[in-house]
């Protein structure tokens, strides 16, 4: 359950004495009778209630100290600290078919000289490469050129039927001069999402911190280039996959060897044995991107002579030493990632010691190294010798004294959407297909034909030295909404967050327990889940004391229009990693003594006939309705057909119906029939599925009463 924020100082002065004088009858016997303020009683009672006013008043000012150490006996979080805005970023040269090397933490700014410059996270090979085509393999096993569908913004499938390996061909360009000492082709795959039910978190995007490692990817992809027709696969050390396997968008940096100028190569991607519940449709590829975050690492190194070094040695060594970082670090600093000082011990021995930041001192001890963070002030903060060591710098004569690294950035103003260009003017396939921006109607981008693509709105704010050749002249977009900056959290939004985490389910105890923790699963896309009570796989048909075995239905494409796509998945089964992610949060969650088990859900065929007074040409909205009714993931109610539920004949009569008159057409509906397997159909009684049971897959027969003397006709719909 959930707790609401305890608040004491609820009463007034007032309200004791209220309470206290109503209460006077029946403590006196109703021998004290007179109630005024003449009365002396009354007069005493009036002081004490002043006096318990100032006491509740007192017990209700909770210093943050004690907020901090309530949530960690609850074993929530302390206050978060300041967090940095992330994008992606692509690089483009203003020289057409120039290569660029752009190093670590090079600058970028949509508003240059407020603030919000991004660095980028590594360096970045700027390769002169532009993706011009795309070839599919097809459900026949040739290949189909899907340029057309994803330069005009339609996703596109990159595998067939769950199970069938995929082959994915890109054509890319080379222009300029190529780069004949090879390079490393940083291209960011945008997958869609699919719709439908879902109660858990979207699966973060590989470029994201909030990214989960470590779930085993559903393909296991291979990667070959070359020229056309002759592509060689690459090395494993040659490719880092952050989608992975394609399970969520990310970037994939890939190592090319030397290609000269002006050819055209393939890159060429093979899932040999493919696990996807569904096949993964891809919205756009943009190459030469990187992630970037609203944050500037600093490191720092002085000398006994430096600036901040001095700052200690000036000061006395007595409790609650402030340090002020430089570089205008007042209500930027993000986090310290490390301080070192050289200090000396009490017998006069020197050395250097690392000290830790902590959210508050109040639990250290007067030996430790520790230290707060105040962003506000950009100010470290030391403790008094009881709560926290006092720091002791020794000077060394040259050598370090200090050593320091820290973040600058952060906060809500690096939050923004992606660049207009990508967003508003043309869909974001186009910049990696600029041949094609006709396509797209009367909107053309500025570049966006011929081999060089549309310059982008951020401007190169960091040093000459941060690019190569030095001071190459380069600008950027970006290709997704920037966004996790916020400031520190107060200790008032962290009790709210501490009341909302205590009715978060963290243990495997009741079957609903089982099915939030397997639906919360981070990294996998799960839609539904069904936990089976003393159900054990080894030991069917009986029932096991302590086993638990959770069905997990995954979240597949259910938009309109779906169901009729070549790549639409009736019945959607998770992939072997997803159940290994799935079974492995609940085994940490689990009772002692308990078999917790996951399996894919559990089909049953079922055959439906539907018999109507006269033939329609209509046939296919009652196919389509009653697939949709029976439906693992939107039938029923609309969040999926119950687990076990009960087929009703008279439901599926009343779904038909429905759906023939939203079409305005009147043809009476009979009867509906319902069959399990092979068995006999049935259209009175109810049908029971058994325990944890889904329909599927799910066949309509649609039977037309015929003229007296004539046999029924009976076609599938």
């Amino acid at each position: 359950m959930t707790l609401a924020p305890l608040r004491l100082d609820d009463l007034s002065w007032a309200d004791l004495v209220d309470a206290v004088r109503s209460r006077i009858p029946a403590e006196s016997a109703g021998r004290w009778t007179l109630h005024a303020p003449v009365d002396p009683g009354m007069t005493l009672l009036d002081l004490q209630a002043y006096l318990l006013e100032q006491q509740v008043y007192r017990l209700d000012q909770v210093p943050d100290a004690v907020v901090h150490a309530v949530l960690r006996l609850l074993g929530v979080p302390g206050p978060a600290p300041a967090t940095a805005a992330v994008t992606v970023l692509q690089v483009v040269p203003e020289e057409p078919g120039a290569r660029l090397r752009i190093r670590e933490g090079a600058s970028f700014g949509r508003e240059p000289g407020r603030g919000t410059d991004f660095h980028l996270d590594g360096d970045l090979d700027v390769l002169p490469v532009r993706v011009s085509g795309l070839c599919v393999r097809d459900a026949s096993g040739g290949e189909r050129d899907r340029t057309a569908d994803l330069a005009a913004g339609r996703p596109v499938p990159l595998a067939g039927a769950p199970g069938r390996p995929a082959r994915v061909r890109l054509r890319l360009t080379v222009s300029g001069d190529g780069f004949p000492d090879g390079g490393t082709l940083s291209l960011l795959l945008t997958l869609e999402e699919p719709a439908g039910p879902w109660t858990g978190s979207p699966a973060p995007e590989g470029w994201s911190a909030r990214a989960v490692p470590g779930v085993p990817p559903p393909a296991r992809l291979r990667w070959s280039y070359g020229p056309g027709g002759d592509v060689r696969a690459l090395p494993a050390g040659a490719v880092v996959d952050g989608t992975g396997g394609l399970r969520r968008s990310g970037l994939v940096r890939l190592t090319l060897p030397a290609t000269a100028g002006g050819t055209e190569h393939e890159l060429l991607l093979d899932t040999p044995a493919a696990t996807f519940a569904a096949p993964p449709r891809l919205l756009s590829l943009s190459p030469n991107a990187v992630p970037a975050h609203h944050a500037r690492r600093v490191r720092l190194e002085e000398g006994p002579d430096g600036p901040l070094v001095a700052r200690f040695l000036a000061r006395p060594r007595l409790p609650g030493l402030v340090v002020a970082l430089p570089e205008d670090s007042a209500g930027r600093l993000i986090d310290v990632v490390g301080l070192r000082l050289w200090e000396t011990d009490d017998s006069g021995n020197a050395r250097a010691y690392d000290w830790t930041a902590v959210p508050d001192l109040a639990f250290s001890g007067p030996l430790d190294r520790v230290f707060t963070v105040d962003r506000a002030s950009g100010a470290l903060r030391f403790g008094d010798g009881l709560t926290g060591r006092i720091p002791r710098v020794g000077r060394t004569g040259s050598a370090t004294v200090l050593w320091a690294e820290y973040r600058l950035g952060g906060g809500p103003s690096g939050n923004g959407g992606a660049d207009p260009a990508v967003s508003a003017a043309v869909p974001a396939a186009l910049l990696a297909f600029p041949a094609l921006a006709g396509l797209a109607g009367p909107r053309p981008v500025a570049g966006a034909t011929g081999d060089q693509s549309a310059p982008g709105d951020w401007v190169f704010t960091g040093e000459p030295a941060d690019t190569e050749p030095a001071g190459a002249p380069c600008t950027a977009r970006a290709l997704v909404p920037s966004v996790g900056g916020a400031e520190p959290e107060s200790p008032a939004a962290a009790r709210r967050r501490a009341a909302a985490a205590l009715g978060t389910v963290t243990r495997a105890v009741t079957a609903a327990d089982h099915e939030e923790l397997a639906l919360s699963t981070p990294g996998v896309a799960v839609a539904r889940a069904h936990a089976l009570v003393g159900v054990h796989p080894a030991h069917p048909g009986r029932r096991v004391s302590g086993a638990v075995t959770t069905l997990v239905v995954p979240r597949v494409p259910r938009a309109p229009g779906d169901s009729a796509a070549p790549d639409a998945v009736p019945l959607p089964v998770p992939d072997p990693g997803a159940l290994s992610a799935v079974r492995a949060r609940l085994e940490a969650a689990r009772l002692l003594g308990a078999g917790v088990f996951v399996a894919p859900p559990r089909y049953r065929p079922v055959r439906v006939r539907v018999t109507l007074a006269a033939d329609t040409a209509r046939r296919h909205l009652l196919d389509a309705a009653l697939r949709r009714h029976l439906d693992p993931l939107v039938g029923g109610d609309g969040t999926g057909w119950p687990f076990g539920g009960v087929l009703r004949p008279s439901a599926l009569q009343r779904t038909a119906e429905r759906a023939l008159e939203a079409a305005g057409d009147r043809t009476p509906v009979r009867a509906v029939a319902v069959a399990l397997d092979e068995g006999p159909y049935e259209s009175c009684g109810d049908v029971p599925l058994r325990p944890g049971e889904l329909p599927g897959p799910v066949e309509v027969l649609v039977r037309t009463t015929p003229p007296s003397g004539a046999a029924p006709r009976e076609v599938r719909a």
